[in-house]
């Protein structure tokens, strides 16, 4: 545990607005800006960045809301070259775990009501048994930065995972510096998300040194504390020798260990060496096991592939249209651009069974089309061509010819007679 109240005079706790010393209500403070923030009043607004001028997290939303009113844009913050000089916490600062006493129950943490929350809304897949945790893509970083502050508000000491997640959505938010400060408060706890996070933030480099080998330590310490992202990053490292010796056995070793953790991505990456026979022997069934068990985890890309598979009988493997159709689907509906134009041509070929239906097709193709996908722009701007909208067509082919498309190219001067 996290003890807050010890380490409310610290600056960055102070600067993230999770703990006061003072008297100002920073959780009072989230309660009124839900109510200031659409009063379309810049004078309560002025009022509430005055204050609550203490809580940067809010004051801050207000004065952006008040440059809004004046017609500007908010001044971009100005980041800082990274300090080489500033001594950060080390992997070998950590204390050593404790081992658990195998005579102790299972340990199951008592979180809050409010701690729950934060975790539901910013904890990472997998990173707790309890919570589900949410996909980086879907978090909706302001929204969990105020309940994770909220919560830690609230409590005189917090469970480092709750700090972990904190961390995350203000990396999400893009406050770097503080997602730095608080994951390394939670991996002085033993956090493999905060542990995993400082190793992004050593890969990345905009707010410390760009450092591989630190953050390959980073990734192996939230491997060690049974993170599966952070073993899948290590997978990586050792496959690419991204801060570590290339070693395609260990890498394999540790995709193995988050795929029987249901690392989705591991899965994937497995799933994808066994098809294309990188780094093992081709085995097409064990390859449809392992993107199978991705796209049951919702990954997007296994779904496609094994569409791909089942459509076509990649590497001999047996064709199942139905699948096909299956996976597919599960892609398009997460408006991936290669489903949407594989489903487009088989109902508007009517291909393999599929019955062939020309305005299913116009809506794949136009939605595949949309997302900037250059055959869909093409076939869509075919289909607009032969139902005589001569414009509409011409701006989906100027599209595709954008992208190198030369048939569109080709198309484009038929028009217009170049």
């Amino acid at each position: 545990m996290i003890r807050l109240g010890v380490m409310a005079s610290a600056a960055v706790l102070a600067g993230a607005g999770a703990v006061w010393a003072g008297e100002t209500d920073c959780g009072e403070a989230r309660l009124v800006w839900a109510d200031v923030k659409d009063s379309g009043s810049a004078a309560a607004i002025q009022s509430f960045a005055e204050v609550y001028a203490e809580c940067p997290i809010y004051s801050q939303l207000a004065r952006e809301q008040l440059v809004e009113f004046n017609g500007g844009a908010p001044e971009p913050e100005e980041v800082s070259a990274p300090n080489e000089d500033t001594r950060r916490l080390l992997v070998t600062d950590l204390r050593p775990r404790p081992e658990p006493d195998p005579d102790d129950p299972p340990y199951e943490p008592d979180y809050s009501d409010g701690e729950y929350e934060c975790l539901a809304v910013a904890s990472a897949p997998g990173q707790s048994p309890y919570i589900n945790g949410v996909d980086w893509s879907d978090m909706d970083a302001e929204d969990a930065i105020g309940i994770c502050a909220d919560a830690l508000l609230n409590a005189d000491e917090a469970d480092a995972e709750v700090v972990a997640a904190f961390a995350r959505a203000l990396l999400k938010g893009g406050e770097l510096q503080m997602a730095l400060e608080f994951s390394e408060m939670a991996a002085m706890e033993w956090s493999g998300l905060a542990m995993n996070t400082l190793g992004a933030l050593y890969n990345e480099g905009e707010i410390v040194p760009e450092d591989d080998e630190t953050a390959f330590g980073w990734y192996m310490a939230a491997a060690d504390a049974g993170l599966s992202m952070g073993m899948h990053n290590v997978a990586y490292g050792y496959e690419n020798g991204e801060g570590v010796a290339p070693d395609i056995d260990k890498a394999l070793e540790y995709y193995e260990k988050a795929a029987f953790l249901g690392y989705d991505r591991s899965l994937l990456r497995l799933g994808l060496f066994y098809r294309d026979g990188t780094h093992v022997a081709q085995d097409m069934d064990r390859a449809v096991d392992y993107l199978e068990r991705a796209a049951d985890h919702g990954n997007v890309d296994a779904a496609v592939h094994l569409g791909l598979i089942y459509e076509t009988g990649q590497n001999g493997y047996p064709k199942d249209i139905e699948k096909a159709l299956e996976y597919y689907f599960q892609a398009a509906e997460e408006d991936d651009v290669v489903a949407l134009h594989n489903l487009g041509s088989l109902t508007y070929h009517g291909r393999d069974g599929v019955p062939q239906d020309t305005q299913a097709a116009f809506v794949l193709w136009g939605r595949a089309a949309e997302l900037g996908h250059m055959a869909s722009q093409r076939k869509f701007g075919r289909l607009l061509h032969e139902a005589g909208e001569i414009e509409g067509a011409l701006k989906y082919y100027r599209l595709a010819a954008e992208q190198g498309d030369d048939v569109a190219t080709k198309l484009i001067r038929e028009i217009e007679g170049d």
